[in-house]
């Protein structure tokens, strides 16, 4: 769809969108019906302004309008997966172009030089499998499938509905609480203990710890604005500075109050912008945290898993708590249904209570109020006054 303008020169596509909080362009536009009779699509963002959207939609609508969109489909595996990582170099982030290169580049290994028209279920499948032989994991290789099949789809309209590789059957570690407390007593005496004692109470992502400045300080409030992560992208692994994760990722923390003092009391003799740096009063790099987490772990005779980890401990200690998900999500800086997928983890002592009182409820041993189980700690909500049935307060 296209809109007059006002000064006679070339209509302006009305399906090109300017995103009001990034200033970036995107666009949808219907390219027709797959093989299989499934409406396809194509979806373009990232684009710096209108003109560059413009000229990669009139090259589609083109292409649509010519019946030449299945003409791609003549060629190889590779040779489509190439096509549409380079239609998306505008739109992905650098990190994230980089590992939608790697994943296409496992699958291509094995059937890159396969035509698209001859390529099979049967072979995606196979390919699955000679993978985690290779000694991939069943992480990476879900990974890579539903990146592979996602380019298929977008830009042949192909789905071949191959399965899924199966979930991984390992667990990933996560701190108890007492491993908490002896590692943040064992580095009491570090140089980026503050750094540590943030990680632990806040569960910040390394990146974003590594972008604190004192700006996003407010000792008044004891808070700290998260607005910036650095991260570690591309074959030279160079520091990159750019928004966190999501929008959800765009956050304020509130601190305890000896975590503000402390930081308070650091930013007097702070000789950076930036609220964490090296010895070289460089702001640090998201991996060398890691490294140095990890060594510090073992030192303290804790596991060593990594700083990721300890948001899955902060997020099961606080809902076993009675905080409630959107709380917990809010301070991670994550989505509600994110949160319940991928961190949380039920310690045996709320399950045992749990089933006690799931058997005491159906079987009449314990009256239903609506209330949590007994002896288990709850959180203080704000005092409502009652209200009756009219609206109106009670009392």
């Amino acid at each position: 769809m296209v809109g007059a303008r006002p000064d006679g020169g070339e209509p302006r596509i009305e399906a090109i969108k300017e995103d009001p909080d990034t200033g970036l362009f995107s666009f949808r536009l219907e390219m027709g019906r797959s093989r299989d009779d499934k409406r396809v699509q194509a979806n373009r963002a990232g684009f710096p302004d209108y003109e560059s959207a413009a000229e990669v939609y009139k090259r589609l609508r083109a292409q649509r309008d010519a019946g030449r969109i299945q003409a791609r489909l003549t060629g190889t595996v590779r040779a489509l997966c190439d096509s549409w990582l380079r239609a998306r170099v505008q739109q992905l982030e650098p990190n994230t172009f980089y590992n939608y290169s790697y994943a296409l580049g496992l699958a291509c290994r094995h059937v890159g030089d396969t035509r698209v028209t001859r390529l099979s279920r049967q072979m995606v499948e196979r390919m699955y499998r000679d993978l985690e032989r290779e000694g991939y994991s069943r992480t990476t290789v879900r990974t890579m499938g539903r990146v592979f099949a996602k380019a298929l789809l977008e830009e042949g309209g192909i789905k071949l509905g191959a399965r899924k590789p199966r979930l991984t059957d390992r667990l990933r570690p996560v701190w108890t609480l007492e491993e908490a407390n002896t590692f943040l007593a064992y580095v009491r005496e570090d140089r980026l203990y503050a750094l540590w004692r943030l990680l632990v109470v806040t569960g910040l992502r390394r990146g974003e710890l590594a972008g604190l400045k004192w700006d996003d300080f407010d000792p008044m409030t004891g808070t700290i604005r998260v607005v910036r992560q650095r991260v570690v992208e591309g074959d030279d692994s160079a520091v990159r500075e750019k928004r966190p994760k999501s929008p959800n990722s765009i956050r304020s923390v509130m601190l305890d109050r000896e975590t503000a003092a402390m930081l308070g009391r650091l930013r007097r003799v702070g000789g950076s912008a930036y609220m964490f740096t090296g010895r070289t009063n460089m702001p640090l790099r998201p991996d060398n945290i890691t490294d140095r987490f990890n060594k510090l772990s073992a030192a303290a005779g804790v596991r060593q898993i990594g700083p990721h980890q300890i948001r899955h401990m902060l997020v099961s200690s606080l809902l076993d708590s009675g905080y409630g998900v959107h709380e917990v999500a809010e301070r991670l800086g994550h989505d509600p249904a994110t949160l319940m997928r991928y961190y949380t983890r039920v310690n045996a002592v709320r399950r045992r209570q749990a089933a006690d009182h799931a058997a005491a409820l159906v079987t009449g041993q314990l009256p239903f109020t609506g209330a949590v189980g007994p002896s288990v700690p709850t959180i203080p909500q704000q005092a409502r006054r009652a209200r009756g049935r009219s609206g109106s307060p009670v009392g």
